[in-house]
């Protein structure tokens, strides 16, 4: 069954500070980039990528010259990504059952690059398994690129695993996929050392970077498909009058209400600088309520009143406040569609 999500936002910690502000941690509930329909419980994920030939997937640049670098092919690859994958949509517990079948159904001697499946193998997939869709990995190639600048006295290396998943979403009735989408990203490493081999001695051997990468992938491509936490912090202005003192004691308490009135109180009849502190502090007070609509229309007040009276870190923080309120307002309606109301 679909997981029941209740938004929320949790109170890690304040982190007690010498500045005007405690920071707090919160968990957000962000909605996934595709809404899966509600009628697809189960899913079978397969393998119908072209195999990848890496001859020239991994090169170094030394000091300004190329290096290629030994052929590495994780034939693998592919398979790790949909093994964790798997394992990381069952985690969630969003669909019922989430299957992952061994078959590679794109071979090099039939198959082409980003075959798309036919009807009938999507049909029959789903009846193997009795599932109601298919997610296919239809694109699979990796590669890593080591790049050593020579600073001096020493020496400065990067290297980065990348890779680019092409995925089609298939329900079992429709005759076209229901979603497609790319997925590119990268994985990073640095060193520095006296010379080129001390810089690059803690790196992975490329074979392991390929693995790490093969996993991260599939996790992370759950965001596509599942709504997923977020941590995110946000600002309590604690100090600069002795009404915030005040406020945060019954913050403290857990009564945001008698909070709210303090700092209300602050903005009718404070100084520019207490008008966009109280006004932010107000704003993720409501968050945490749940309030999205008013804690984003509280933000815009203290955005505006920074402008005129913050500097410009403030500023920033309160701009960033405000951003991602409007992101989150305009996330609601999404995310309740995809948890089923559950909010």
């Amino acid at each position: 069954m679909r997981r029941n999500y209740t938004i929320g936002l949790f109170l890690c910690m304040l982190v007690i500070s010498c500045k005007t502000y405690k920071e707090v941690h919160y968990d957000v509930l962000r909605p996934a980039a595709y809404s899966v329909p509600p009628e697809i419980k189960s899913l079978v994920v397969v393998n119908n990528s072209f195999p990848f030939n890496a001859d020239n997937a991994h090169i170094a640049m030394v000091v300004g010259d190329e290096v290629r670098l030994d052929t590495v092919q994780v034939d693998s690859f592919a398979a790790i990504v949909i093994s964790s994958l798997r394992k990381e949509l069952a985690y969630r517990q969003f669909f019922d059952t989430v299957y992952a079948d061994t078959v590679r159904y794109n071979q090099v001697d039939v198959g082409r690059a980003f075959k798309v499946l036919r009807p009938s193998e999507v049909s029959s997939i789903c009846s193997k398994f009795d599932a109601d869709a298919v997610l296919s990995l239809e694109g699979a190639r990796y590669g890593t690129n080591i790049n050593v600048l020579d600073m001096g006295e020493e020496y400065f290396s990067t290297m980065d695993a990348n890779g680019l998943l092409f995925w089609r979403l298939y329900d079992r009735y429709e005759k076209v996929p229901l979603y497609k989408t790319s997925q590119v990203d990268t994985i990073f490493w640095s060193g520095v050392g006296a010379n080129v081999n001390n810089s690059v001695g803690s790196f992975p051997s490329l074979k392991d970077a390929t693995i790490e990468l093969g996993g991260y992938l599939g996790a992370t491509f759950a965001d596509q498909l599942v709504p997923f936490w977020e941590p995110v912090t946000r600002r309590i202005y604690v100090s600069g009058n002795p009404l915030f003192v005040n406020a945060s004691e019954w913050l403290a308490k857990d009564n945001r209400f008698e909070a709210e009135k303090i700092w209300a109180y602050i903005y009718e009849k404070g100084s520019a600088k207490e008008k966009w502190r109280s006004a932010n502090n107000i704003a993720v007070s409501m968050e945490a309520r749940g309030e999205l609509k008013k804690a984003m229309e509280w933000a815009y007040q203290s955005y505006q009143a920074c402008e005129n009276a913050g500097g410009i870190e403030a500023v920033d923080a309160a701009k960033d406040l405000y951003v991602d309120l409007v992101r989150r307002y305009r996330d609601e309606k999404k995310l309740s569609k995809q948890v089923g109301g559950a909010l």
